[in-house]
């Protein structure tokens, strides 16, 4: 059996923490509550704690209490627990998590769908070929005769649509499609969740999308786009820092176009780089060059250094695929 490791986890443990990558996205998010609802049905004890609040559109997946900040916990972690980290192999990559929960539990496990060469220590379940870990997710349940329930079929479906881009991402399988089909048999409505995480933007996010998107440049003859969004643009649109997240696919809807850069400061300042490709580029190989990781095709990282510093250096990265162009 393919998922052994994990069913030593629920035939060992009773008490279960979830947890994901921080600003947390539609897969992580899916992957977090559909896992709740299996853990729970088994009948064991489970609490989702990330270090990032989910985007609000994600709100029909959950009630508000079910998702717990590792800031504002109020009690010792169970030091018989074990921690699920989901939608990325990365344990830097998940926040105040690392520092204030995965020190102080039995052990943690992984389970994640992203290309990486960082050593990874702890136990695992990597599937670098599926579409998300919504799907990973579908297979384990399906696997070990976990009942797919309508509260875990839409939580997965919205995690497999967000990470395939509504099914035209590059890890689109027959398999995604033949998973997404179960799904809806099981109560995920397409439209209802299409509508909920594409058609749901507030007008405050119009704005900030007008002010990103007026910051675009275009370099190595118009093939690669780079947007920037600064903490102030956030503030002057009334915008929330996650209703940014799919202003870097638009750039890739010009047949010309085949890198989209975003570089985002969220309201403390932090910044962060979001890379999207076409084709043969390896964004993946970029972001682990700067501590991140991700997909062949779409990728992301902690800037370590200052805006205009990074924005060279990531152009500059970019150079061997655009041979004969000038930056």
């Amino acid at each position: 059996m393919a998922f052994l490791p994990f069913k030593r986890l629920i035939d060992t443990y009773t008490v279960f923490y979830l947890t994901c990558h921080e600003t947390p996205d539609g897969d992580a998010i899916g992957a977090e509550v559909a896992m709740y609802h299996a853990l729970v049905s088994l009948g064991k004890t489970v609490r989702i704690i990330n270090s990032d609040p989910a985007p609000e559109k994600y709100r029909y997946l959950y009630r508000a209490e079910m998702v717990e900040l590792v800031h504002a916990m109020n009690t010792r972690p169970d030091p018989e627990a074990v921690l699920l980290i989901l939608d990325t192999n990365d344990i830097h990559n998940i926040g105040d998590v690392a520092e204030k929960l995965l020190p102080h539990v039995a052990e943690y496990f992984i389970i994640d769908h992203h290309e990486s060469e960082k050593d990874i220590s702890s136990g695992r379940l990597i599937e670098a070929s599926a579409s998300s870990t919504c799907e990973i997710l579908y297979k384990i349940f399906s696997e070990l005769g976990i009942v797919i329930s309508r509260e875990i079929a839409l939580a997965l479906y919205t995690g497999i649509i967000y990470d395939t881009g509504c099914f035209v991402y590059p890890k689109t399988s027959a398999f995604t499609f033949s998973a997404a089909e179960k799904l809806v048999l099981a109560g995920a409505n397409p439209y209802n969740l299409y509508t909920a995480i594409y058609e749901s933007n507030s007008v405050s996010s119009l704005k900030l999308h007008a002010r990103v998107l007026s910051s675009l440049e275009l370099h190595y003859d118009e093939q690669v786009s780079v947007l920037v969004m600064r903490k102030d643009c956030i503030a002057e649109a009334g915008a929330l820092y996650e209703e940014a997240d799919t202003l870097i696919n638009i750039p890739l809807h010009s047949e010309k176009i085949r890198v989209s850069l975003f570089f985002k400061e969220n309201n403390e300042g932090l910044l962060r780089c979001s890379l999207r490709s076409k084709g043969n580029i390896n964004v993946s190989d970029i972001a682990q060059k700067y501590g991140g990781g991700g997909h062949r095709t779409a990728a992301g990282f902690k800037s370590p250094y200052p805006l205009e510093q990074i924005r060279i250096m990531v152009l500059r990265d970019l150079a061997g695929y655009f041979p004969g162009t000038i930056v």
